[in-house]
């Protein structure tokens, strides 16, 4: 089924949906506060994919006021949607201005510059943890004096559970190639992945390779990359295989131009503590400290002695970087944390509390209490990642306008979601429209096994009725042929350009 479409010289929008052809008022809201476009018609739009059940509601934010729904309370797949439930609830129970500290401990003593004992690192599930947070601890750490260490780097991991991913992501464990199908560990350094760069040499040379921000320990790099006429970037390719002792092997080939910028392609770590402990090591040896041991998994010994905190970003950054990327590593870390600090109070943040079971439990609870959501629906993880996740369009609307109503929390959280036409998963919907790029935040959702799923909510300020917010949940029906995934984003688009055009 195609779906094209054109402006006539009345001002309005032209559908052409499967070879047929229907008529549709420009979408504007009507002044009264009811909808002044034809409910039929759009009624007529999101039924037209006949093998797709939609489930649509826009709401005028300041009144509440329902300006047009379409089954709106069927439980549908929201996809990645579902990281407007996780970021909203970590931004609720910590705060926007919350900061994760990762303390590092030491055994023995401390003599002149040498540290006699072991380097301790305990994992608080900071998932934002990167190069420039480690290289401020190695200054830091050197800044203390220190420019030795005889012993082992211990990596206590005892937070979170032994289960490194969500089921949903176990099929994809040899084939990331970004961030977030990487394995989560309450210490984890740059999402758990390894990044390559790549760069142009001679025309007809091999290109230049080398994992940044230097070589690691665990991570055996081969390069076949050739240097070609030109600036393309794309024809670089990484592949990646576990290999012995927790690492993996990075095979980096294919072609990149002469005139092309630096290429960074990831892949996911094979063992998280290997690689956290090649990184820490790594940063350690940069700053001019010493480290003559190796990296293990441990506890913190009740004597171990406090030396220095790890200060993470704000939440509000952390929220940012979730849902703009719709970051599934961030979400299953975030899911995870929630669990130890809030899942059971009792136990918070004891050994072993942080697991996904537990911050479920917490989301659920957070739709329930705070959102005030009673209706049946089902949440199984906090990324999205699958389709056992089931929520309507009018429970995903009502985190929206609940957030709308949090003064502290609002600003970060609609600044933490893409815009269209400009940023993250966004960037390329709604671009060629420019009078809308920047104009629309919000968070999309996209899966195309078992069922296809394309899911779009958020916000924008209408130049009438002032802010609004929206959700739109297209689901392929389960056991019957699939709707093609563009249609039902196009279909989303083009209602979201009738409302806005002028």
């Amino acid at each position: 089924m195609s779906l094209t479409k054109k402006v006539t010289s009345a001002g309005l929008i032209f559908l052409a949906v499967g070879g047929s052809a229907m008529t549709v008022p420009r979408l504007a809201f009507g002044a009264s506060g009811s909808p002044s476009f034809v409910t039929a018609d759009l009624d007529r739009m999101f039924n037209s994919i006949k093998s797709a059940e939609q489930g649509v509601v826009f709401t005028r934010l300041h009144d509440q006021k329902i300006l047009y729904e379409h089954e709106a309370d069927q439980l549908l797949s929201p996809a990645s949607v579902t990281k407007v439930i996780t970021s909203a609830a970590s931004l609720a129970y910590f705060g926007p201005a919350f900061t994760f500290v990762t303390p590092v401990y030491y055994t023995g003593k401390i003599t002149g510059h040498k540290l006699v004992g072991d380097l301790i690192i305990k994992g608080s599930g900071d998932p934002f943890l990167v190069s420039e947070i480690l290289w401020q601890m190695a200054i830091d750490l050197r800044h203390l004096g220190i420019q030795e260490v005889t012993g082992s780097l211990v990596i206590d991991n005892q937070l979170f559970d032994d289960e490194s991913r969500d089921e949903s992501r176990l099929n994809s464990t040899q084939k990331s190639s970004h961030a977030y199908d990487a394995p989560v560990s309450s210490f984890a350094v740059n999402f758990n992945t390894v990044a390559v760069a790549t760069s142009p040499t001679t025309v007809g040379k091999p290109a230049f390779a080398s994992v940044t921000p230097f070589p690691l320990r665990h991570v055996k790099l081969s390069n076949t990359t050739k240097t070609v006429r030109g600036d393309q970037s794309s024809g670089v390719v990484l592949s990646r295989n576990s290999t012995a002792a927790g690492g993996i092997s990075l095979a980096s080939g294919g072609v990149i131009g002469s005139e092309s910028s630096i290429k960074k392609l990831y892949r996911s770590v094979g063992d998280p503590t290997v690689a956290a402990g090649d990184y820490v090591i790594g940063f350690l040896q940069d700053a001019g400290i010493r480290f003559k041991g190796s990296a293990r998994v441990g506890k913190t010994p009740e004597d171990a002695h406090p030396l220095y905190d790890i200060h993470g970003y704000e939440l509000r950054r952390i929220a940012q970087g979730l849902n703009t990327f719709s970051n599934n590593f961030i979400a299953d870390m975030l899911t995870k944390r929630l669990g130890s600090s809030f899942g059971d109070l009792k136990n918070a943040d004891a050994a072993g509390s942080g697991t996904l079971t537990a911050g479920v439990k917490v989301l659920t609870e957070f739709l329930q209490t705070s959102v005030g959501i009673q209706d049946e629906f089902k949440i199984f993880n906090g990324s999205g990642l699958s389709t056992e996740n089931r929520i309507s369009a009018r429970q995903i609307a009502a985190v929206l306008n609940w957030m709308e109503k949090q003064g502290e929390l609002f600003p970060d959280f609609l600044a933490s979601l893409p815009a269209s036409g400009w940023d993250g998963t966004l960037k390329k919907r709604l671009k060629n429209a420019d009078a809308l790029a920047g104009q629309i935040r919000a968070k999309s959702g996209t899966l195309t096994e078992p069922i296809t799923v394309a899911a779009l909510a958020g916000f924008f300020r209408h130049p009438k009725e002032g802010w609004v917010s929206f959700a739109m949940i297209g689901n392929g029906r389960p056991g019957k042929g699939q709707p093609d995934l563009t249609q039902i984003r196009t279909l989303q688009d083009n209602v979201l350009k009738g409302l806005l055009t002028p």
